[in-house]
């Protein structure tokens, strides 16, 4: 495996290839599981603490066949000191921390191909799934972190490549944005309000981007004080999830909210899911179905690079089709790190991609936790 081949693969899918991990899989995967199996065997000899976990569960390259069975690192190792410099990184993305406190944060370093290739295949999987109705240059408003307020947040940086790609610009060359919180978490509500307002009397679709706890501020703030926009045709909303400390609406509180508040139907609230340990990102893909003249139930879709699967949360094996288990991803973007991730969200298969069901609770990780006590253990390096 070399960094070469995992990056033309990705570029070839970005331009003209499948747009979805479903038209990918339809086609057939044959290309992308002799890749996995390569960055498989590649990170087994580079990364120590991983090639224990792979050793504890008896799995080493020529004895895996698929990338399906695969060892998935629980998240939680990247809050480790993996004893490793596989890339030397230019950025680390670090996750909020809000569960276990900012020391115990998963740390994701990335080199400088890596960080390029982060932000094509980020842009590239939005644009084909979030806006495959081209709808040109947009006045965007931010009510999440960027890479100015939050420099270590992947996801500060997705919302950055964004803003660079996607916005609109005046006529004195100024990017159309704004940016309603701060480096602190101030969110600050008369700004974004005011922006808003500002769209509504223009033709100019607007993007949002927001967490699941601003949007529902912003609602309430609209709510408060008897306000209803109509913002112009094409508008639409990406929820990127996170309550990070604020309450939140419901996923349906919301959809009512966004249509009622900003006229902004449902197929156009475009809800995210990504964390801190992969390098690529899934969508809601009901605006994209309808679109592409589908009536397939909303679920969350990765780009062809990627693929999920649900296991039990004990065995971490398979589940039947329509049981609720554990997400594990294998994200070939990772191949500077860890590709093959299992994640502690609960979900099931639905559609053309999965549904996000909520967190697991202690009782629901045995897996998991079994299998990162062991890893860590002394000798782990």
């Amino acid at each position: 495996m070399t960094p070469d081949t995992i990056e033309q693969f990705i570029d070839q899918c970005i331009h003209g290839g499948p747009a979805t991990t479903a038209e990918s899989q339809a086609a057939g995967d044959e290309v992308f599981n002799r890749l996995a199996l390569d960055t498989f065997a590649y990170q087994y000899e580079a990364v120590p603490i991983y090639r224990r976990l792979c050793d504890l569960r008896r799995a080493r390259p020529g004895s895996v066949d698929h990338w399906s069975r695969v060892p998935a690192a629980p998240a939680d190792l990247f809050k480790e000191d993996w004893g490793t410099t596989l890339a030397k990184p230019t950025a680390t993305f670090l996750s909020s921390g809000t569960s276990q406190g900012a020391e115990r944060r998963s740390r994701h370093a990335v080199d400088q191909r890596g960080f390029d290739l982060y932000r094509r295949s980020s842009l590239a999987h939005f644009e084909a799934v979030g806006l495959p109705d081209h709808p040109g240059p947009m006045h965007i408003v931010v009510l999440g972190p960027t890479a100015a307020t939050h420099p270590m947040s992947s996801l500060g940086h997705m919302y950055s490549f964004f803003i660079e790609s996607l916005a609109a610009y005046d006529e004195h060359g100024g990017a159309v944005v704004e940016n309603a919180l701060g480096a602190e978490g101030d969110l600050d509500l008369n700004k974004a309000i005011a922006s808003l307002e500002e769209a509504a009397a223009t033709t100019r679709p607007v993007l949002i981007l927001a967490l699941s706890s601003t949007l529902t501020a912003l609602f309430e703030a609209l709510r408060t004080r008897g306000l209803s926009l109509r913002l112009p045709a094409d508008s639409r909303i990406v929820d990127t999830g996170g309550a990070k400390g604020g309450r939140t609406f419901s996923r349906a509180g919301l959809l009512k909210a966004a249509w009622r508040f900003l006229h902004i139907p449902a197929y156009l609230c475009i809800g995210e899911y990504g964390m801190t340990e992969l390098l690529s990102q899934f969508y809601d893909d009901a605006f994209y179905s309808r679109w592409s003249g589908g009536l397939t139930p909303r679920a969350k879709v990765g780009p062809a690079w990627t693929r999920t699967m649900v296991v039990d949360p004990v065995s971490l094996t398979a589940v039947e089709p329509g049981e609720r288990g554990l997400l594990k991803h294998f994200d070939l973007a990772n191949f500077a790190s860890i590709c093959a991730v299992q994640t502690l969200d609960l979900g099931v298969k639905k559609g053309n991609g999965f549904e996000v069901l909520g967190r697991a609770s202690g009782a629901e990780t045995r897996g998991c936790s079994q299998l990162m006590s062991m890893v860590t253990t002394d000798g782990a390096s």
